[in-house]
């Protein structure tokens, strides 16, 4: 056999070895366009994506979302499967230079007779990755995002999504147990940005939780009115417990920045807290919190009476507020400050086993820095060093003399 002959022997067998190779290696990704996506913003895809997850329980369990608007009813998505975009959306298009703000991977509620749009129930070790969700404000009630427990950790992860214009909450974590909720944007919802009423043992680290009209970050700590009893005694837990809230950006929600009542053992460090039209952080009935090494600024803002507060404790126990900072920011111009907001810079109601110490109160409030409400045992509240601005009423409004 000539040299030539032997040669094409081994290229027809090289690219057979490789075709062959190529068949039996599946595809990482199930793009859901193979199932008969569209993406245009117009076609409903809910059948599409209800193909995908079910290919994806079955397979390489990753159902991936090329840019496009993909319209969807609400649906349920099943443990063990990760939705994947890259939707690498922005913030606002203020200069009118950014038409993809929202982003480029766009999963848009078509109805909103449900109670949430990816609904994940019970179901564990599921991904939400990248996506934009976007609620159009319909329905009542219904969140972007819900998990519960019926028994076991679910270990779910929401990561790098912008969740906006729900008539609920962003994300819902009711009775949650083990999540991490990271890099995320929630935005412009009717309830909360995440709503861990009932949720425990989780990550809450890096995101912006910012102009929803309830809180940025809530615990409800009662049952919701309405509740039945047998929906009462099913969840049992109505605060949060031992989620670690780290390096979060909480702003510019309507009733506050974080309020936490019948919770224990929450960490909150590192988070800037900034112009919420209520308290920065409220604790109200609670046990073992730690706060630590915050921002607080310019909070209550357009509030009355005890509102109006950086931060509010009440019949907590065994919590620590230690080395934060906390500013008022009176001269702030993006914002008309009507009257000098906040009036209190901490607030310390019916405290035991307690230390409020070492905060920076540089013109944190304009009425009392740390104000002692009384009913407070076995707890430190000193060494916090407050300086009260000097403030001057004008036409108006007002100004800050030094």
């Amino acid at each position: 056999m000539s040299m030539k002959n032997i040669f094409k022997l081994i290229l027809m067998f090289l690219v057979s070895f490789l075709v062959t190779s190529a068949k039996a290696q599946t595809t990482p990704f199930l793009n859901i366009m193979d199932f008969g996506a569209k993406g245009d913003g117009f076609t409903d895809d809910t059948p599409a994506l209800l193909k995908a997850m079910e290919a994806a329980t079955k397979s390489e369990g990753t159902v991936y979302f090329p840019h496009g608007n993909y319209c969807i009813h609400p649906v349920e998505v099943p443990s063990h499967i990760t939705l994947l975009g890259y939707s690498a959306w922005s913030y606002a298009n203020k200069d009118k230079k950014d038409d993809d703000f929202i982003g480029k991977t766009i999963l848009t509620a078509l109805s909103g007779d449900a109670r949430a749009l990816l609904d994940l129930g019970s179901n564990r070790g599921t991904r939400i990755f990248g996506l934009t969700l976007d609620g159009k404000n319909i329905g009542e009630g219904m969140h972007g995002i819900y998990c519960r427990h019926l028994g076991c950790e679910q270990n779910n992860c929401i990561e790098d999504c912008r969740i906006q214009n729900f008539s609920g909450s962003g994300i819902r974590l009711e009775r949650s147990w083990v999540f991490s909720v990271r890099r995320n944007l929630l935005m412009f919802n009717g309830e909360h940005g995440i709503d861990l009423t009932g949720g425990y043992d989780g990550w809450v680290i890096d995101n912006q939780l910012t102009a929803n009209k309830g809180y940025g970050l809530f615990a409800r700590g009662k049952a919701k009115e309405g509740m039945s009893e047998e929906q009462i005694n099913d969840l049992k837990f109505f605060g949060t417990a031992s989620v670690m809230v780290t390096a979060n950006r909480i702003e510019w929600n309507k009733k506050g920045g974080i309020y936490l009542n019948g919770s224990n053992s929450m960490q909150i460090t590192g988070c800037a807290i900034d112009h919420n039209f209520g308290p920065g952080l409220k604790i109200s009935n609670g046990t073992a919190h730690t706060v630590s090494g915050n921002l607080f600024r310019s909070s209550g803002v357009d509030a009355k009476g005890d509102e109006c507060s950086q931060i509010w404790l009440e019949n907590v126990k065994g919590a620590s507020v230690t080395g934060n900072s906390i500013w008022g920011w009176y001269n702030r111009k993006e914002y008309k400050f009507s009257y000098p907001y906040p009036f209190y810079g901490i607030i310390a109601k019916n405290l035991k086993g307690c230390v409020i110490t070492q905060n920076a109160m540089y013109h944190s409030s304009s009425k009392e820095g740390v104000s002692d409400r009384g009913g407070n045992e076995s707890s430190i509240i000193k060494d916090n060093a407050y300086v009260k601005p000097e403030i001057e009423e004008t036409e108006g409004g007002f100004r800050v003399i030094k």
